[in-house]
């Protein structure tokens, strides 16, 4: 129910004030009257001082009581009508700092928290602004080398500018790499655009993230062995059931992998280890390689960031961890960077009980 003598006061006030008004004025004509009255002769007499002192004192009256009604609601709704303008010319820092009575503090509050939440919307519009458009350079960035690559090699083999069939030979591995390097990024712009829709249709059933795990590390032992990597597991031997997605969650795993392969040096020793808690269970794919500086630990979910924070031409798409973390909020849970005791440690959660997205 609504606080009525709270939300009420105002109307008390202006009640109040009309009282003090008209009793104030009565005063004065009373006063007056007296003045002026002549009890012996019975009649009234007023002259032209009389008349402007009754003037003066209505006119003194009227002032303080104009005064009073500019301090209570004149003032506090002029300040906020020129509040919602400025607010309207894009101002969004704008707050109102008002000294007004109940009313008027409640309209000031829902004010101030509109403005913050705009405020903070157009903040996040510049974000995303900004972002978009870095990743469109990129995107430019990434498509147009090795596009040109291929063109410059396919131009020299088409005005017969390599002799050696060997030469040959090199040239059309590296036009096929490129090639399926652009195939790659596509795909992965094709996939990211798709797990952003808040209608993906995500297909999750009851499996044992475990033995999943245990796949994917069988199917990357040759790369860690050929880039010298120590590959250690920490893996119960139980089943390990959740309801996921097998084959969004097997990519957004070896995304973590490939990332790890791809942006330390040989002899990087690479952990993996699965926890099952009452509610949640957590994967953490832990190296101790080169790290992740501060700066970029900020922005290395967003898409085309790429973690040596270079542009390099072996760098991958740069789409590998936002695609892991889209996954993981597509199955309720959460992808975290840590970085601490000179390990980088990325920690999937997935929750037994999804929680809830209100």
């Amino acid at each position: 129910m609504r606080p009525a003598p709270k939300q009420d006061k105002l109307f008390f006030k202006l009640i109040k004030s009309y009282v003090f008004f008209a009793f104030t004025l009565g005063v004065i004509n009373l006063a007056l009257l007296l003045l002026v009255l002549d009890t012996e002769n019975e009649i009234i007499e007023i002259t032209l001082p009389w008349l402007l002192l009754l003037g003066l004192l209505f006119s003194m009256n009227v002032y303080i009581y104009s005064r009073w009604t500019a301090k209570r609601i004149t003032r506090p709704l002029e300040s906020i009508a020129a509040a919602i303008r400025r607010m309207e010319k894009g101002h969004y820092t704008e707050r109102l700092d008002i000294t007004a009575g109940y009313e008027f503090s409640v309209i000031q509050q829902r004010f101030n928290d509109m403005a913050e939440r705009l405020e903070r919307t157009e903040e996040e519009n510049r974000r995303l602004q900004a972002s978009k458009q870095r990743m469109l350079a990129d995107l430019s960035h990434d498509l147009k080398t090795p596009i040109t690559t291929i063109q410059g090699y396919a131009k020299a083999l088409q005005l017969g500018m390599v002799d050696s069939e060997a030469q040959k030979e090199r040239i059309l591995q590296l036009i096929y790499n490129k090639s399926t390097l652009v195939t790659t990024l596509v795909d992965d712009i094709f996939n990211l655009s798709k797990l952003d829709r808040p209608d993906y249709p995500l297909v999750a059933m009851q499996g044992d993230l475990a033995e999943l795990l245990r796949e994917i590390a069988a199917d990357y032992y040759d790369q860690f062995e050929d880039k010298q990597f120590t590959l250690l597991l920490d893996i119960p031997h139980g089943e390990v059931l959740m309801d996921y997605d097998s084959n969004l969650m097997r990519r957004a795993i070896s995304n973590l992998l490939s990332n790890a392969l791809l942006h330390n040096p040989p002899g990087t020793e690479v952990s993996i280890r699965l926890s099952d808690a009452d509610d949640t269970v957590r994967l953490f794919v832990i190296d101790n390689g080169v790290g992740i500086s501060d700066p970029l630990k900020r922005v290395i979910f967003d898409p085309f960031v790429r973690g040596d924070a270079a542009r390099q031409r072996d760098g991958g798409t740069g789409l590998g961890l936002a695609i892991a973390r889209q996954t993981l909020e597509l199955h309720g849970g959460e992808l975290n960077l840590h970085n601490q005791h000179g390990k980088t440690e990325f920690e999937l959660v997935l929750y037994k009980k999804r929680k809830s997205t209100q």
